[in-house]
């Protein structure tokens, strides 16, 4: 097994491009069947297309969600009004780089199995899934991938823009700093004062790349939405079956446990050399610990899969690693297991099921929402920018609204305007707290509810 630290001349140039270009053509196909279906089935990826659609249209920037999403959200409105497919290619075009910098940073450092390492990266279920539709989980992994690798290879300035185009697809990924400055610091020969003039850099481009969020809210962004607690098993679905699928992760426990009894993992003092290992394990802690206390979807662990498979890579037998990469190939197409079901078909199908089915609902509801009386308030909740984008509505006839206004109730208690809503987390909260829907609002569609 070649030790992570030899840095000896990389494989000829023109072989290293054959290979990239192979890489980039595998991930392309491979995806193309997936990505005409809609824009993803999570909310959020609705949401980021259409703060790019009214910044487009009324030059307004109002985030997705909060913190805000800026690099996203902007390259949105430049393509809003293209089709499913093409918005999702983006997805597409951000894993292929994301793959090709971790092929690079794998051969500079001459890892074993670079090439199938670089190319199984893609297929890991959850980044896989995340490559076929509009969220912005793998265009973060992208630009982390690029500043890592422009690190290594002391372009600075490179990776001090890839860095803040990190921060702009995700702030969260700020927890990372540490990380970089650890590594920066020794590939800067231990310069503590370059490094601290790197790190400063760092914060300085993630500043400069967040000021559109900056600006327009006057630094009020930092807003928590979602669960901030889980039971451990939900912990252990979430990082394991939702992140690997089953295949994938029964796979890496499997070559785990062979390793363990064949040679009681020999190789594990490798893991006690080079910084770069020491960066892969800091990069994975923080990732987790992030993880545990706001454990809300399997996509925030995408950063720390990179790693894992190099720390593996570490531990594993070439022959073990082999069989561990195969079984993260097929886990996309088969087999997937939740708390609700056993699924044959992998967590890719089972996806393109929920889009048909949420698809599906939001058109029988535009039909109810195009004919619903003219003066009326239809409450829609989180579905509005997924409905608005599907649903060409003509606004002097029809408001659609997520939240209730202050107006909006007024008008309503007046009997000025006649409330329609649909069952949502959003209307049963405000209803919790105005009963407005009870006392003065018609049911126009039930609950969506998916069939698992």
């Amino acid at each position: 097994m070649t030790d992570i630290t030899d840095k000896k001349l990389m494989t000829a140039k023109p072989q290293i491009n054959r290979k990239e270009a192979i890489i980039a053509v595998i991930i392309l196909l491979s995806r193309i069947p997936f990505i005409f279906n809609s824009l993803g089935q999570d909310l959020d990826g609705w949401r980021e297309v259409y703060s790019g659609k009214i910044l487009s249209e009324y030059h307004i920037y109002n985030v997705s969600r909060f913190p805000g999403y800026p690099f996203p959200e902007f390259v949105f409105s430049l393509f809003h009004q293209q089709p499913y497919w093409y918005l999702n290619s983006l997805s597409i075009i951000f894993t292929m780089g994301a793959c090709l910098f971790f092929y690079r940073i794998l051969e500079y450092f001459k890892v074993s199995l670079s090439f199938l390492l670089a190319i199984i990266l893609s297929f890991v279920p959850i980044i896989y899934l995340n490559s076929t539709v509009v969220i912005d989980y793998n265009w973060s992994l992208f630009f982390m991938l690029g500043s890592l690798y422009f690190i290594l290879i002391k372009k600075k300035w490179v990776a001090v823009i890839f860095f803040g185009l990190m921060i702009s697809c995700r702030l969260n990924n700020a927890i990372f700093l540490p990380a970089f400055a650890f590594l920066a610091y020794f590939q800067f020969g231990k310069n503590l004062k370059e490094t601290i003039i790197f790190s400063g850099l760092l914060v300085l481009s993630a500043i400069i790349f967040f000021l559109p969020v900056i600006v327009r809210y006057e630094g009020d962004f930092l807003h928590s939405y979602g669960t901030e607690s889980a039971s451990l098993f939900s912990l252990f679905s979430l990082s394991t079956l939702y992140v690997y699928g089953a295949i994938g992760t029964l796979g890496i426990l499997t070559s785990l446990i062979i390793q363990f009894f064949t040679d009681r993992f020999k190789n594990i003092q490798l893991l006690l050399k080079g910084h770069f290992i020491g960066f892969c394990f800091l990069m994975i802690f923080i990732n987790f610990i992030f993880f545990v206390k706001y454990p809300l979807e399997s996509g925030y662990l995408i950063p720390s899969i990179p790693f894992i498979l190099i720390i593996s890579q570490r531990i594993l037998s070439d022959k073990l690693m082999k069989f561990t990469l195969l079984s993260l190939l097929i886990s996309p197409f088969l087999i997937s297991v939740n708390a609700k079901n056993f699924q044959i078909k992998g967590s890719i199908f089972v996806n393109e099921n929920y889009e048909d089915q949420e698809l599906q609902y939001c058109k029988t509801l535009i039909q109810k929402i195009k004919s619903a009386p003219e003066n009326s308030i239809i409450h829609v909740g989180n579905f509005y920018e997924q409905l608005v984008l599907m649903g060409d509505f003509d606004f002097k006839k029809v408001k659609l609204i997520n939240n209730l206004s202050p107006e909006n109730i007024n008008l309503i208690k007046k009997g000025e305007k006649k409330l329609y809503y649909i069952e949502t987390s959003n209307s049963d909260a405000e209803n919790e707290k105005t009963h407005l829907f009870n006392e003065y609002g018609t049911l126009l569609y039930p609950k969506f509810e998916l069939m698992r």
